[in-house]
């Protein structure tokens, strides 16, 4: 017990400077890459979903928070930006989502992309690290809410996910099965076995009782990690779109759909994403209370 106690307290000391020391070494990487030097990427636009610079000044803001968080332990402000840089480094690695789903079904067709992967899994650690500094520090502020049971908000986030993933099947529906950007074959078959899975399986089990019983704990990592990658995807996605409307260019036209399917299908996606988050994070909820007792 005083092992593993005094482990968990290394690693919650550990963390900040990791934090910190990620702001520094990635923000040099980013000036570096702002200056022309970056790589040849893969997919258009870059590495991240944000300009360079925006990059850079991220790095900034990242390492300003946490040299923060020294000062103000205490600080709820100072937390909460954490949690916000968190997030914000998630939204701009939206891209390594494709990263994942092309590394394990490559027959899709999705373009593999060395480099900007190496980028966008870095951005992904910092978002952690981040995360991390603030949950070390909003813990020591006391244990905060739990519920021993499902929360509404929780189950209605779960049937907002289902009801996402529904409309994007019916919108795929509506323009044609064989319409896909993704290469035919057993990949297609496994992504939309998963497609299913993700979208209607996993947020019941995150809301309802059988969840709890299997396959338990292990919903939270896929719960948390599909639902914070769809929504930062779909989200910058849908900015995108709605720049691009703005200024009257097509959207996505080189993919060869009409916009109204994605006026559609983006906001499901996003929506299914944000409900999936929510019910991931009202499941992580009753779990800690469960193991509090």
């Amino acid at each position: 017990m005083t092992i593993t106690r005094t482990s968990s307290r290394g690693l919650r000391t550990a963390v900040p400077p990791a934090a910190l020391t990620w702001a520094a070494l990635y923000g040099a990487v980013r000036v570096w890459f702002a200056l022309g030097n970056h790589p040849d990427w893969e997919f258009p636009g870059g590495d991240l979903l944000v300009p360079n610079w925006v990059a850079v000044l991220g790095c900034v803001a990242s390492a300003a928070a946490v040299l923060a968080i020294r000062r103000r332990p205490s600080s709820r402000l100072v937390i909460r930006t954490l949690w916000l840089l968190a997030a914000g480094w998630t939204a701009a690695a939206g891209l390594a989502l494709l990263d994942v789903v092309g590394g394990v079904l490559p027959g899709l067709g999705i373009p593999f992309d060395p480099p900007g992967m190496v980028s966008r899994f870095a951005a992904l650690a910092g978002a952690a690290l981040l995360a991390g500094t603030a949950a070390v520090h909003q813990r020591r502020l006391g244990p905060g809410r739990r519920f021993h049971e499902i929360p509404t908000w929780a189950v209605v986030g779960a049937w907002a996910a289902v009801a996402g993933c529904l409309v994007r099947l019916g919108a795929q529906a509506v323009v044609g099965f064989d319409r896909t950007p993704y290469g035919a074959g057993i990949s297609l078959i496994v992504f939309e076995g998963g497609f299913l899975l993700a979208g209607i399986v996993l947020p019941l089990l995150l809301v309802y009782r059988l969840g709890r019983i299997f396959p338990r704990w292990m919903l939270l990592l896929p719960g948390a990690c599909l639902g914070g990658g769809i929504s930062a995807y779909f989200g910058v996605g849908l900015l995108q779109m709605i720049a691009a409307a703005v200024k009257g260019d097509p959207v996505y036209g080189d993919i060869g759909l009409p916009n109204a399917f994605f006026w559609v299908a983006v906001p499901a996606y996003l929506v299914w994403g944000a409900g999936l988050a929510v019910a991931t994070y009202g499941y992580y909820l009753t779990r800690s209370a469960a193991l509090a007792e």
